[in-house]
């Protein structure tokens, strides 16, 4: 899951009239059903623009999915649903300025875009379940997590905390959600279990999660935690000053321990458990990923041209193939979402 960014103003370089020929130029799709495709963010300065991407022609055509209005100078932030076919995105609606508290939440997929919730947290995440049809949020100032029913927008469960300074859900896996949460100590790894059915209820009202397990993850600035696929390790980005690593920690019952890579950023786990880093060596260009797809294909990584963090230069959105070969996006500036499939 890649996380929520300050407003992008700059962002209004990309040319409305060149998005407008580029999805004109879609036409009927010809691609095999259910191969991956890249769905981005097109910002402009009211609205963002959701366009899917084949990863074999990146630069050819895109399909526009919907278009989002939000507040001026801010871009949408969301996930897409493991299961496909389905995004949720995070938007500060026009005329709205309080990003931490007036959010709302809309469901894209192919046939329709409907509001969720509202009053969320720009800056939280999303974390959606494996079969899409379930939705973690978080709730701005009141410490608290929810789990909504996807169809109905209904609450599912949720989760009060005494005074966290911020919680963000990373994943939801069955029954279990688990959520980066910043306490006085310091940051921690939480594992949630949801003890509820879907909807009301039969006593009238939504259940509730229980915290299960909690891991202790240092005091440093961290963010982009990622769980592996066999959820026995997170790994995390954590920077010092100017300088980045990479933690990698065991979730094992018996061990706490960790390594790390260092000059590294931007992890992202491979569907067989091997893990994607960001490096850089002082050269020219290097890549953070963001994603990779379901079938491990495709990396979906932005492209920077400069030297490394002090100096990155240039961004572009760019997809990678698992054999080697990187292709730039060039056509616009664009902010990856997530893998699409169906």
């Amino acid at each position: 899951m890649q996380r929520p960014t300050a407003s992008r103003t700059a962002s209004a370089l990309v040319i409305p009239a060149l998005l407008a020929l580029l999805l004109a130029a879609c036409g009927a799709d010809s691609r095999t059903p259910g191969e991956p495709r890249l769905l981005a963010s097109a910002y402009e300065a009211t609205r963002s623009r959701l366009v899917l991407i084949d990863p074999a022609q990146p630069n050819g055509a895109w399909q526009e999915l919907a278009a989002i209005e939000h507040a001026e100078g801010w871009d949408v932030e969301g996930v897409v649903a493991p299961s496909g076919g389905a995004a949720a995105l995070l938007a500060l609606p026009p005329g709205r300025s309080q990003p931490r508290a007036e959010a709302v939440l809309w469901l894209v997929t192919p046939t329709e875009r409907r509001v969720l919730a509202e009053g969320l947290d720009l800056y939280a995440g999303l974390a959606f379940s494996q079969d899409g049809e379930r939705l973690a949020v978080a709730r701005s100032g009141a410490g608290r997590l929810d789990v909504l029913n996807v169809r109905s927008g209904a609450l599912v469960a949720r989760y009060e905390a005494a005074q966290p300074l911020a919680i963000y859900p990373l994943e939801l896996r069955g029954d279990q959600l688990w959520a980066a949460a910043l306490e006085a100590s310091g940051w921690a790894l939480w594992r949630l279990a949801i003890n509820a059915q879907d909807g009301p209820g039969e006593q009238g009202g939504p259940g509730e999660m229980v915290r299960e397990a909690r891991w202790a993850l240092g005091r440093e600035s961290q963010r982009r935690w990622t769980l592996s696929p066999d959820a026995d390790e997170l790994a995390m980005e954590v920077r010092s000053g100017a300088e980045f690593r990479v933690v990698i920690r065991s979730l094992a019952k018996t061990a706490g321990t960790q390594r790390q890579i260092t000059e590294a950023a931007a992890p992202a786990w491979r569907p067989d458990g091997e893990l994607s880093v960001g490096r850089w060596d002082g050269g020219g260009g290097f890549t953070l990923p963001i994603a990779w797809d379901a079938n491990g294909q495709w990396l979906a990584v932005n492209a920077y041209d400069g030297v490394g963090p002090r100096a990155p230069g240039r961004m572009r959105l760019a997809v990678e193939r698992a054999d080697g070969g990187l292709a730039r996006i060039e056509r616009a500036e664009l902010f990856a979402i997530g893998w699409w499939s169906g």
